[in-house]
């Protein structure tokens, strides 16, 4: 495959997979067989080896999007070492969020998810010893696509496990969604807990409840360590994807001084920062093993029409049309077990999320922060 250079050289597709033998097979002998040979190839360390060199690499997934984005730029300034793994090389999201040596500081491998053997090929070659897993479609395009679906959101995160069984990574950290639960009805109006039952209202949901079961099995029969968390309606600058992003929308309307129509006027929604979204991921990253294996993660249920009367406060000439609705899922979600077993909390109030994004979307287009 050919190489990909970016200004700062880093930019590139790994080598082809050199392991031609491998093969998936339910015989534990042969997995033991396999899993030597992947260790061999091309003079793989083992991890003891990566330990005693202090070699640590993190590899992102969907690192080119918004919450990845975020996340890039909070591991980079902690010094960290990072590989995007991701299907198109396009900065447009990492030049909103990143400082400007940031952009030179990552390295970039061009891949697809589904591709397994690729992954691990990227695994080998750049010593990864955890994974953050945020590459996924959302949910109009599994709702429009659904064998597709299936594919990129399961099978993708399946092979973020099955690497990190190959080569005994330390931790996967992946995207969940509250999508795996249902309307409020089903949970007879009242607060959804942690291990409440799954009845997603969307293939996406479906998907990500699938990914969770994967997940505990990974746990439970090889010892695979990974947290997964569900996320609400995140909301910052570069969130341009999902039907949840229709806050940010709001508020990049409102700070650009355009005229917006939003939806869901009649809804309460859970209003969450993505800097609490990243450094909740941070934070599973390097936490100790925690019993719970998927988590509830929250930022403050408001109404939309308190965040719409919010923006007025801001700008009292804002021009927003407020539609009726509501986004037909529950945004009241026990978020204690995140809590007591990571020890997060959300750092952000609905006022303080929505200035701080109104502030970077109005110094982005070269106008007068507040």
């Amino acid at each position: 495959m050919s190489r990909q250079e970016s200004a700062s050289g880093r930019v590139r597709r790994a080598s082809p997979l050199i392991l031609s033998k491998w093969r998936v097979t339910t015989s534990s002998s042969t997995w033991t067989r396999q899993t030597s040979l992947v260790r061999r190839a091309r003079g793989y360390p083992s991890q003891t080896s990566i330990h005693r060199r202090n070699i640590m690499a993190y590899l992102l997934t969907g690192g080119m999007g918004c919450i990845g984005s975020y996340v890039m730029r909070a591991l980079l300034a902690a010094g960290e070492k990072v590989v995007v793994y991701d299907f198109t090389y396009d900065l447009t999201i990492p030049k909103m969020v990143l400082k400007e040596e940031q952009l030179e500081a990552f390295t970039f491998v061009q891949g697809d998810i589904t591709d397994l053997p690729h992954v691990l090929r990227t695994i080998q070659e750049y010593r990864i010893s955890r994974v953050i897993h945020l590459a996924s479609w959302q949910v109009p395009a599994c709702n429009a696509n659904p064998p597709q679906a299936l594919k990129v959101v399961c099978e993708g995160t399946i092979n973020m496990l099955e690497a990190a069984r190959i080569f005994n990574l330390k931790r996967v950290v992946w995207a969940s969604s509250v999508a795996v639960f249902g309307a409020p009805a089903d949970y007879n109006h009242q607060q959804i807990l942690n291990d409440a039952p799954h009845y997603p209202k969307f293939i996406y949901g479906a998907c990500k409840s699938l990914n969770e079961r994967y997940a505990t099995h990974y746990f439970d029969a090889y010892g695979v360590d990974s947290i997964g968390l569900r996320f609400t309606a995140v909301y910052g600058v570069g969130r341009t994807r999902g039907m949840s992003s229709f806050t940010t929308q709001l508020i990049e309307a409102v700070a650009l001084g355009q005229p917006h129509v939003c939806p869901f006027g009649d809804d309460a929604v859970d209003w969450q920062y993505v800097e609490d979204v990243s450094r909740s991921i941070v934070l599973a990253c390097t936490c100790p093993t925690t019993k719970t294996r998927v988590f509830n993660v929250k930022g403050g249920i408001r109404p939309v029409k308190e965040g719409v009367a919010y923006l007025k406060t801001l700008v009292p000439e804002a021009q927003i049309t407020l539609e009726p609705g509501v986004f037909g899922i529950s945004w009241d979600y026990d978020a204690t077990a995140i809590a007591e077993e990571m020890g997060f909390t959300p750092a952000y109030t609905m006022e303080q999320g929505i200035l701080k994004t109104f502030n970077q979307f109005r110094a982005r287009a070269g106008l007068e922060t507040l």
